[in-house]
């Protein structure tokens, strides 16, 4: 079977859908999905995550990552994989996971949204276990039009970057020169802008870039300590590429009953993600 990114690779998607472009919804399922303890461990190996009896909060987007791969390559889905940012993601944990009972995974596309900049798409997964959704996610992903700013689309800011030093928690992450290669290895995301230097310049990148969900997941477990027991809502936005290898900040805020995390530069001045934590 041809690897699902070398079918991207091959395939004659465009970069952004055409004008007119009819979108048609696509459902996939999975009906039974059994955790294994062997690859949770190497999950929290990868992204730092203490050890405790529950899931970290981001690790079945990772076991729903195969999915999302078949998704991008079916007919339904208009444009190619590579050239997609990953704009923002939206976790929500709404029921305790029983890690030895299996699990009914779906993930839907059915939306493709027209901005000043480009175009947006939605993935929606789910996880039920007996019969009860427990986990949820809305990953948006952009397509950039040729008159985006190299940013990309405009998103909604959580700047917390330079916020005053009063009651932050901060922590300096590592972002080895493996990183890349052992979030795809856990993950199945072999995107050749996360892997080498080299396969990063081919699609524009002096270095290769982290994993959106690596440093979601790292930023996750260095604020452990203040996140919400129980069910919990995440929404991060992403920034600036992460680049392997290098140092970055995550600085943490109790605000309320929300929780909010930057990712940011070592001197603090620009952001790489966003994100607030806040209970349901």
């Amino acid at each position: 079977m041809v690897p699902a990114y070398a079918r991207v690779l091959l395939g004659k998607k465009p970069y952004v859908a055409p004008t007119g472009t009819t979108i048609e919804p696509v459902q996939l399922e999975a009906r039974r999905v059994v955790l294994s303890a062997a690859h949770l461990q190497r999950y929290r190996d990868v992204c730092a995550v203490p050890a405790g009896t529950e899931l970290p909060p981001a690790y079945l987007h990772l076991v729903a990552m195969p999915m999302h791969m078949q998704l991008f390559v079916v007919r339904n889905f208009p444009v190619k994989v590579l050239g997609l940012i990953h704009l923002r993601n939206t976790i929500r944990v709404l029921h305790p996971v029983e890690q030895r009972a299996p699990l009914r995974l779906t993930v839907n596309f059915d939306t493709m949204r027209i901005t000043d900049f480009g175009q947006e798409y939605d993935f929606v997964t789910r996880y039920e276990q007996n019969g009860t959704v427990v986990w949820e996610e809305v990953s948006t992903m952009f397509a950039r039009g040729n008159t985006a700013p190299k940013e990309g689309s405009k998103r909604p800011s959580i700047e917390r970057a330079n916020a005053p030093d009063s009651g932050v928690s901060t922590e300096t992450l590592e972002v080895s020169d493996n990183t890349g290669w052992r979030y795809a290895r856990v993950s199945g995301d072999f995107n050749p802008i996360h892997l080498t230097a080299r396969t990063a310049q081919m699609f524009g990148f002096k270095q290769a870039v982290a994993h959106g969900m690596w440093s979601l997941g790292r930023c996750l477990a260095a604020a452990a300590p203040h996140l919400p027991k129980g069910s919990m809502q995440v929404d991060t936005q992403f920034k600036l590429p992460v680049y392997i290898p290098s140092q970055a900040l995550s600085r943490t805020w109790n605000s309320s009953d929300t929780v909010e995390i930057a990712m940011c530069t070592m001197r603090g001045d620009r952001l790489h993600l966003a994100m607030q934590v806040k209970p349901l």
